[in-house]
């Protein structure tokens, strides 16, 4: 599937495959309507726009490296490390730094780290096939951040995984791993969540026919961000991919497994979007929006701000935790 955008320089061609391994199919999977990514360089220095709205947390100017390929990070000037050396860290997959203006107005008072994989699922999944891999990313960075504040013992204190696109594959190896599952408190999925079904004979489609196994510990998420314990967001458009299952399709099977059932609505926008469904569960939050083509997709990717404002920014730095 040919996706054009002018904000990834001109042309992209989105040509995605699942990667072979415990969290994808047993065959190589067709072409994903998933947006290239911005092959992300370890200190890259993107301009800001001058209307960027207002945050009460002020950013450094600029990515900076830390001493992971394809990967940067987006500190706050100020209160960076709290008194016990702790660090709020957001690390998103796939293209982050396209929506580093939706970041800078998101009021997390935290580390944004954002890391390019190539264009497709495979990328993502082999990057953390080893499963010491994520846990190395974070020693580096906390060591970067204390080596700037000269502060001792940093270390991340609370912990969210966000995605877009073909990002999740790495959010799905990085919860495989029990240590990091634990640590993570909140997961982001952006128009991010595919699977294949579970016969890929005939052109039958639907939520019911969803590989629910590929889905697993997004599944195990869910439940416990429907119970109080985490914070899940999850969005998604209504493209039709070739023959594997779409985001909606996916986020339907997740709910269905979870037992939660989202409640149609309309009149109802975000980002200029039109909401076709939401459904609201204790930490479990799912909104669906109209829309098939590649743009309604990349707007997607800029909702990162209002995902963090509204569920994680309230769980994080109120005394309740909840949202208002």
């Amino acid at each position: 599937m040919l996706l054009r955008s002018a904000a990834l320089i001109g042309s992209v061609i989105a040509l995605a495959a699942c990667a072979r391994s415990g969290d994808a199919p047993s065959k190589t999977a067709p072409a994903v309507a998933v947006a290239a990514a911005v092959i992300e360089t370890p200190a890259p220095a993107p301009a800001v726009a001058a209307e960027t709205p207002a945050s009460d947390v002020e950013m450094e100017e600029h990515w900076q490296g830390f001493g992971v390929a394809s990967c940067s990070y987006l500190a706050p000037k100020e209160e960076l490390v709290g008194e016990d050396g702790g660090i709020d860290v957001v690390v998103h997959f796939h293209a982050g730094q396209m929506s580093e203006r939706e970041m800078r107005a998101s009021g997390v008072r935290g580390v944004f780290v954002s890391c390019g994989y190539g264009v497709g699922t495979s990328g993502y999944s082999r990057a953390f096939q080893q499963p010491s891999r994520f846990g190395t990313m974070l020693k580096r960075l906390t060591r970067t951040v204390s080596r700037k504040t000269g502060k001792g013992d940093v270390h991340v204190r609370r912990l969210a995984l966000a995605s877009w696109s073909a990002g999740f594959a790495a959010v799905s190896r990085i919860l495989s791993v029990p240590e990091y599952y634990d640590a993570v408190d909140t997961v982001v999925l952006l128009d991010s969540l595919h699977a294949q079904y579970t016969s890929g004979e005939g052109s039958a489609r639907g939520a019911a026919l969803v590989d629910v196994k590929m889905l697993r510990h997004f599944v195990r998420f869910a439940r416990d961000a429907a119970s109080g314990k985490k914070t899940m967001v999850i969005t998604h458009s209504a493209i039709v991919p070739p023959d594997y299952a779409s985001t909606s399709e996916s986020t339907a099977a997740l709910l269905d497994e979870v037992g939660v059932t989202a409640v149609p609505t309309s009149g109802k926008t975000m980002r200029s979007m039109a909401l076709a469904l939401e459904a609201d569960e204790r930490g479990l939050h799912v909104r669906g929006f109209r829309g098939t083509g590649p743009q309604d997709h990349f707007g997607h990717l800029h909702m990162i701000g209002d995902t963090l404002r509204s569920w994680l920014v309230p769980r994080w730095y109120t005394a309740s935790g909840e949202r208002p």
